[in-house]
């Protein structure tokens, strides 16, 4: 079987969880990571005009929630019961409206900016991660069980604690130590750490 994988050439966001859960699944698979001069040209060969992009044998899948549900189905990482599967998708659909809703600061000040993305933590940001926390059984969503939604959950969160997101602190989510509890088990797990580690 012959996978690739193509995404923007760094280690976050949608790419990364779809690497992780490719490398967690046990897929070889090419790591294609475009450029920003390359993907002017490569954008018109994708299905929707954005990435990542997994092409198996032929057939290409687009948008990374499809591509993690997936993985997650055909490589026992998704639950096998079909409510708690859903839940585990609008989870996953959450972190995409964290992305969306997140101010960009386009526009603005970084002053202005500061005082968007503070209302937006304060606001928005605190009800999804209470919302989120609610659904944790701990350490990952489904307990011991990691799912390809505890490691889309891992890379926003990472993202935050990298301080990918400035004016908004690495220490944002220490009111809720669920979430830090799940961020550290999926940090931590061995297929994880093999990935950031790789040769």
């Amino acid at each position: 079987m012959t996978t690739r994988l193509s995404y923007f050439a760094f280690d976050g966001s949608r790419g990364l969880e779809c690497r992780l859960a490719l490398s967690l699944a046990g897929i070889p698979f090419e790591d294609h990571r475009v450029t920003r001069e390359q993907w002017a040209a490569y954008k018109p060969q994708t299905p929707y005009g954005a990435m990542p992009v997994l092409e198996i044998d032929g057939r290409t899948l687009s948008q990374c929630n499809a591509i993690l549900t997936w993985i997650g189905r055909t490589h026992d990482l998704h639950p096998a019961d079909p409510w708690r599967a859903a839940e585990h998708e609008a989870v996953m659909c959450s972190v995409e409206d964290l992305r969306g809703k997140m101010p960009t600061g386009a526009g603005q000040s970084d002053e202005e900016k500061q005082a968007a993305r503070q209302e937006f933590a304060a606001g928005w940001l605190s009800r999804w991660a209470d919302s989120t926390s609610a659904q944790i059984r701990g350490p990952f969503l489904d307990g011991d069980r990691l799912s390809v939604a505890d490691l889309k959950l891992y890379t926003i969160l990472r993202a935050f604690h990298s301080g990918a997101y400035d004016h908004l602190p690495g220490s944002i989510f220490d009111a809720w130590p669920k979430l830090q509890a799940l961020y550290a088990a999926v940090d931590t797990h061995p297929a994880v750490r093999g990935w950031f580690t790789r040769g």
